[in-house]
């Protein structure tokens, strides 16, 4: 060992020493035989340093003659005494009683055991030097009592001191403990590295020594095996107790949902690295419980909601038999959402909303109704669109933007939004996955029993608790489109139940907007798709070789990949209508004009190149003087700058914005003949308009729409989209089971899945692989614009072309302005089909359709036509 690890070695031994509990006699120098080393007034009866602690070399360099020559005449004049050097040692060494207590003794004493010299003797001791000139072996020495004694001595100091540390890896006894999801997220690495280097120095020291070298320091920058070290002392005390499992606990939760077999399991628990097979598949079962006895409790603190979409999970078999063969499961995933800073509903809103339904539904919104909504918020979408096109110039390399001369301008920042959702995290969500159960939502009989299922499972179903419901309470349903119909048309068929939980009256519907945005980007890819010779989606796809896209789809990414292609033809095209009012050759000339110039090219260019103000100008031309080409691009401009601006109110919580943007939605669906969310954007109106409470529309809008499970501004989502993700857990732990499980099991597990994935982020952020798979890194887009730029700017789609024709299948219809035209078509029968009188009834003691028989055939066509 070298110097400096023999001073660490030996400061840490000090340290344990002063801290020691063992009291022992320590030896002083006679106050008669030190009195010059005192300074005057000062009692120098203890705690002085004897003179050759300090002396000794000194002692050495003032010797006349032969060192060996003393040494020889002492060693004689022991033996005159009869004495020999191990009986002297001995004496001195605290051999009786006598010497013990003798003055002079304990000051030669003490000066020895204080001395610097004494680990040079005990090493000379362990491994004396080889004699000056000499080839023969070295001398034995102490060597083998001084390794017994130093293993005996080692042992019992390690041993007390992994005693010690026990305290540090002790998980809680009560049943449940020992796997909620703080306790097992809060096993810090690095704190309990702190700890242990404090109870524990010297094995801490030793561990550590033997993990790394000092040589390695010099070659080894990033390598560090204090977490090493850590999990040999936790394995240490795991063998000693199972009680001291609390590491093992944390790592058999983790490797259990990252696919490690049940073989993996049992060999890592050998070796004391994690707990057994059967603890973990026992500890699932108690996350779980633990995690619905969590929601219940959450749920009766603070408003909730709810939502569910089906899951397919394929079930596989190693032998296929009769009675055991794979199959692909149809199933149905719910998830529970607590919103802890929403204001709990007041005890009328149930029977203040019923009456308000019932007025609702003798006065449905119109067609003039819903245009001078359109009307209304027409200007705050536009002030919103402008700010975008300002965001693509500002967002370009060519700008820089933080080297821009006015870039702190408070003109360059967003408007204020319409209604802004708050962040922080007093507002962040928390989600509770329930168990998934083998129901599809293939039919309303499905729907009706899951329901049924999901009120079970969350203890609602109880006679005390449906009645409760149906005239106290109100829960918030959310889902995809067919999802919420399914329940809607459920709601109309019960209108003359027997008492509101069995009508539902205690259900508010709304539909999620991730699915709503997947509509919505499908009328663009239907609407400007057209052929690879024009100027559409279709030739983008082809110059950015944008894969899978020429056709729409419902499953995989296309969504994805449709959305960011939709926003880099945009921006393609607002960089070139840049180009044109700013009347530049490249975006970089723009930097010299001044932020309130570049305002006011914003709204030039919405008002002439992105508006339904610059089509009427052109229609208003005549023909011979009219570009088709150019019309497509400003229509194309307008309609894609409404959905940019609904996309960006989703992410940043702007619900106000979000509700503005719904009857201009409604033009598109019904022109883009999309009825199914046409009938769900018409709903919503009428509910925000004639149906909901002013206290149940501020709950949805604000805490029905979107989640943010981070508190950052910027980090919404739509709860749709979050179910989704849920259920991509879902099939990836799936995938971790393997073969051999069945509902049953899920239903069982997929509670524990939020607490499961804490547990994985919180492992893969200690050991820094939170990184590595978990965000993939987006590729630069700049290129992928600036191809599509210059084939805009090739092609002068842009420029103004008295005569401009465009080939017969590239035509665009202007759905949107058709929509509009034909809306009172659509409205007039969605009128029809929701014209009934819903019963105000209240018998709790008849028979309910919630304890009763199923829906029959015959019902189920009813509510098919």
């Amino acid at each position: 060992m070298d110097s400096s690890w023999n001073e660490t070695f030996l400061d840490a031994e000090a340290r344990a020493y002063d801290s020691s509990d063992d009291s022992e006699d320590l030896d002083y120098v006679p106050s008669d035989t030190s009195s010059d080393t005192a300074s005057d007034g000062e009692d120098n009866s203890y705690n002085v340093v004897p003179i050759e602690v300090r002396n000794t070399q000194l002692l050495r360099e003032r010797l006349d003659g032969s060192l060996v020559e003393k040494v020889v005449k002492v060693l004689n004049g022991m033996e005159d005494l009869g004495l020999n050097l191990t009986v002297f040692l001995d004496a001195v060494s605290w051999g009786d009683t006598e010497c013990i207590s003798n003055a002079t003794v304990r000051y030669a004493r003490t000066g020895l055991m204080k001395s610097k010299e004494l680990p040079l003797i005990l090493r000379r001791w362990w491994k004396p030097p080889r004699a000056h000139g000499s080839n023969n072996r070295r001398s034995l020495g102490a060597t083998v009592a001084m390794e017994r004694f130093a293993y005996e001595c080692s042992t019992k100091v390690l041993d007390r001191e992994l005693e010690k540390s026990a305290a540090l890896f002790k998980s809680p006894s009560l049943s449940g403990e020992d796997v909620a999801e703080e306790q097992l997220t809060g096993t810090a690495f690095n704190t309990t590295i702190g700890e242990v280097k404090k109870r524990s120095p010297h094995l801490w020291l030793l561990l550590h020594g033997l993990a790394y070298q000092e040589r390695q320091k010099e070659k080894n920058t990033h390598k560090n095996p204090e977490k090493i070290v850590l999990m040999i002392v936790s394995m240490l005390n795991y063998s000693r107790s199972h009680h001291r499992g609390r590491f093992q606990k944390l790592f058999a939760v983790y490797f259990k949902f990252r696919g490690l077999t049940a073989k993996g399991f049992d060999t890592l628990h050998a070796l004391a690295l994690t707990m057994s097979h059967k603890w973990t598949c026992d500890a699932v079962g108690r996350i779980s419980k633990r995690c619905m006895d969590e929601v219940l409790r959450m749920m009766d603190k603070f408003p909730w909601l709810i939502s569910h979409d089906n899951v397919n999970i394929p079930f596989r078999v190693f032998s296929q038999r009769l009675d055991n063969q794979g199959e692909f499961g149809n199933g149905t995933a719910a998830t529970v959402y607590i919103k802890r800073s929403a204001a709990p509903l007041s005890s009328t809103a149930n029977r203040d909303l019923q009456e308000q339904r019932a007025g609702g539904l003798k006065t449905p919104l119109t067609s003039l109704d819903i245009l001078k909504l359109a009307k209304e918020s027409y200007p705050r979408i536009h002030t919103h669109a402008k700010y975008r096109v300002l965001r693509f110039l500002l967002d370009s390399p060519a700008f820089d933007l933080s080297s821009y001369t006015h870039h702190n301008s408070d003109l360059l920042n967003p408007p204020m939004p319409t209604h802004q959702l708050p962040s922080g995290p007093d507002h962040i969500t928390l989600q509770f996955l329930l168990g998934t159960v083998n129901i599809p939502e293939a039919s309303y009989e499905d729907n009706s029993r899951l329901i049924k299922e999901w009120l079970h499972q969350l203890d609602l179903d109880s006679p005390e608790m449906q009645k409760k419901l149906g005239l106290e309470k109100l829960v918030t349903w959310v889902g995809d489109q067919l999802t919420v119909d399914r329940l809607r048309n459920l709601f109309k068929f019960r209108t003359e139940d027997l008492n509101s939980y069995d009508r539902l009256d205690w259900i508010v519907l709304t539909f999620g907007w991730l699915h709503l945005m997947m509509a919505a980007a499908n009328t663009f890819h239907k609407q400007y798709l057209g052929t690879a010779r024009g100027r559409g989606l279709s030739q983008a796809f082809d110059l950015l070789n944008k894969k899978g896209l020429g056709k729409m789809a419902t499953k995989g990414p296309f969504y994805h990949d449709l959305n960011e292609a939709l926003y880099h033809v945009a921006e393609a095209h607002i960089r070139e209508d840049w180009l044109l009012v700013g009347k530049v050759t490249s975006l970089e000339e723009l930097r010299d004009r001044t932020s309130d110039e570049l305002v006011a090219l914003a709204d030039r260019l919405v008002e002439e190149h992105a508006s339904s103000a610059a089509l009427n100008r052109m229609d208003a031309t005549p023909e011979s003087q009219q570009d088709q080409e150019k019309r497509q691009t400003v229509m194309w401009n307008r309609d894609i700058l409404h959905y940019i601006v609904l996309d960006q109110a989703i992410k940043h919580g702007d619900v106000g914005l979000m509700e503005d943007s719904l009857p201009h939605l409604l033009f598109r669906f019904i022109g883009g003949k999309n009825s199914n969310y046409a009938t769900e954007v018409l709903e919503l109106l009428q509910s925000l308009n004639r149906e909901w409470t002013a206290e149940v529309k501020d709950f949805v809008c604000n805490h029905c729409w979107l989640v943010n499970y981070t508190g950052k501004p910027g980090d919404f989502l739509p709860i749709d989209l979050s179910q989704e993700h849920n259920i991509k857990d879902i099939k990836v732990n799936h995938r971790s089971e393997g073969p051999s499980i069945d509902w049953d099991y899920l239903k069982k597990l997929h509670p524990a899945i939020h607490v499961v994935n804490a547990v994985a982020s919180h492992v893969e952020k200690e050991f820094k692989t939170l990184a590595r798979g978990k965000k993939h890194t987006v590729p630069q887009k700049e290129l992928d614009i600036q191809t599509l730029q210059k084939s805009y700017h090739t092609a002068r789609v842009h420029q103004h072309e008295a005569g401009r024709k465009v080939r017969r299948k590239n035509v665009v219809k202007d759905i949107t302005t058709m929509g509009a035209i034909d809306m009172s078509k659509t409205v007039n029968r969605w009128v029809e089909g929701r014209t009934f009188t819903r019963s105000m009834a209240q018998e709790w003691d008849l028979f309910s359709n919630s304890e009763g028989s199923e829906m029959d055939e015959d019902d189920s066509d009813m509510i098919s036509d």
